[in-house]
Formats: structure tokens, sequence, C-alpha cells
């Protein structure tokens, strides 16, 4: 307790007097990465938007759920902003107990909410432009699976937070002293590896689609590297396991400051992933304005055994 009386949420380390009115913080890092998110990925946004509508004149419910993911993704970075205010950034024994308290119940109710929903959105829009590409059963049965994994894991993940522990406010309020909780670290921990999971699988199955293609093997690569890059999120992914490991110990010992990375790297993994999701009908608009008037490369693409596939021409 300060001398006016204001309660921090935990004691501080021996020798270190709590500071509630000017402490240190690191809370411009999670601001910068909630304004520079939404400022590179909604343009591109936009711009996929509009070349499936006006140029392409093909929308799908990819779009849709893209645009989904943004509007969620948005609502995140709102809400991080407004999580530094709430204490995110400080060290722990530097954030009154009344803010400590709202902060968590924020991040367990809406955050996780905003977070699961988008980054599901975003994996769905994916899958079902994966889905687009070809009409074969054996690379279509693949996408299915991982949209199914991924929608169960989100809306699990997204919802199931919320009764981590029992009762549900023992979460956010440390005065409660009864009842119990799971080992949140390694519920969290658990989360980030399905992800990352599903984002190496979404990776993975363009390969599968143009493997059999009789063209040349650097224009192979070429519609590999293209169709890739809309999982290539699974490269952030994997660094926000590592990043949850290792602040497993600082997280524990002080919260509030440990937990800015994990912060950042959400921001991060949310909004790249949008980016990479509009990447290849933002190929398709910077051909058609800027680019040879002449169809995208990516047009017929003869199978052994005869059949045509149509890619990204109405994609």
């Amino acid at each position: 307790m300060s001398a006016n009386g204001t309660i921090g949420a935990f004691p501080p380390p021996p020798g270190v007097s709590p500071n509630f009115h000017d402490p240190k913080s690191i809370a411009y890092r999670v601001i910068i990465a909630s304004v520079l998110g939404p400022v590179v990925a909604i343009p591109l946004c936009v711009l996929r938007l509009y070349t499936k509508r006006y140029v392409l004149r093909n929308t799908g419910y990819d779009d849709y759920a893209i645009a989904l993911a943004t509007l969620l993704a948005l609502a995140f970075s709102i809400l991080a902003g407004i999580q530094t205010t709430n204490g995110l950034g400080n060290h722990v024994w530097d954030v009154p107990a009344y803010k400590y308290n709202r902060l968590m119940k924020l991040g367990a109710i809406a955050g996780a909410a905003f977070y699961q929903l988008s980054t599901l959105f975003t994996k769905v829009s994916l899958c079902l432009f994966y889905l687009r590409l070809s009409p074969f059963t054996a690379f279509r049965v693949p996408v299915y699976i991982v949209m199914l994994v991924s929608i169960i894991h989100n809306l699990l993940a997204g919802f199931c937070v919320i009764f981590v522990c029992q009762p549900m406010k023992k979460y956010w309020d440390f005065s409660i002293t009864t009842g119990t909780c799971i080992n949140i670290t390694a519920y969290f921990l658990a989360n980030a590896c399905i992800n990352a999971a599903t984002d190496i699988a979404l990776l993975i199955l363009p390969l599968f689609l143009v493997k059999d293609y009789r063209m040349p093997l650097r224009r192979k690569i070429g519609v590999a590297l293209l169709l890739m890059t809309g999982s290539f999120v699974c490269v952030v992914s994997l660094i926000r396991v590592q990043i949850v490991i290792k602040g497993m110990h600082s997280t524990a010992m002080d919260g509030t400051w440990g937990m800015v990375a994990n912060f950042i790297w959400l921001l991060i993994e949310m909004w790249m992933g949008i980016v990479c999701t509009c990447l290849p009908a933002i190929h398709k608009f910077v051909r058609h304005y800027f680019g040879k008037n002449q169809d995208s490369p990516i047009v017929e693409l003869p199978l052994p055994r005869g059949r045509i596939v149509f890619l990204l021409t109405r994609c």
C-alpha cells in the first residue's frame, strides 16, 4: 500500500517501493504495434476487396471472412491500447489492484474473443481460397480438415478461457482465495502450439496442389510461393511459441511487464496473417493496373491426366 492508501496488485520485491504516479513503463511498445498493424493491413484488405469486386468481379466468402478478421483484429488493437491504461507495460507492483483486476477481466473476456475469432476468420478465409483453386478431392479433403480443426480450436480457446478458473472471477480478482485455476501458462502455450501447427499445415498444402503441374520448375516454384504467401504467418506463430516459453518465468513474477512481448507478437501474428492472406489478390491488382496488358501467368495449369484447373485469374 502506498502512502496515499493505494493498494498495489502485488507486493514489490525487497528494497523496491511501488510507484503509482510515474512508474517505469514499456507500454509504448504495445501502442506502436497496435497502430502499425492496422496502418499496414487495413489498406491492403481494402485493396483486396476492391480487386475482387471491381477487377475480378468475383467476390467470395473468403473475402467476407477476411473483412471480419480485419474488424476483429482492429478491435483487439484498440483493446491492447486500452490495456496500457490498466497497467500493461508497468511493473506489477506499480499497478493499483483495481486496474490490474480490470486488465485481467478485459483480457479474459474481450481480448481472448477478439484474438481467437480474428485468427479463425483469417484461416477460414485462406482455406476457402484454397478450395476455390482445385476441384480434386485429394486436395480439398485436407483443406476441410484443417479448416474444421481451426474452427474447433479457436472457438474452444476463445470461450474456454473464461472457465480456466472456478469461480471465474478468480482469474482477475486475486483477493479471492477459494476455488481453483488450471495451469494458465500451459493453457496459453498449448493454444500457441496448436495455432502454429495449423499455420504450418496451411503453408504446406499449396505444395501438394502444384507438384503435379506440367510446367518449368522455375514457374512451378513461383506459383507455389505465391499461393503460400497467405500462410507465411506460421513463422510468426513459431516465434510466439518461443516467446510464451521464454516468458513463463517473467510473466509469473511480473505479469504486467512480462506479457508485453506476448501482446506484441499476438498483434504481429494477427495483422501479418491478414496481410499475407491478401497478397495473392494484391498481386492481381498490381498486374492489372501497373503490369503488362496480359493475364496473370497463373491461368491454366495442365495436369498429367489432362484436366485443367484455373488458378488466381478469378480468385
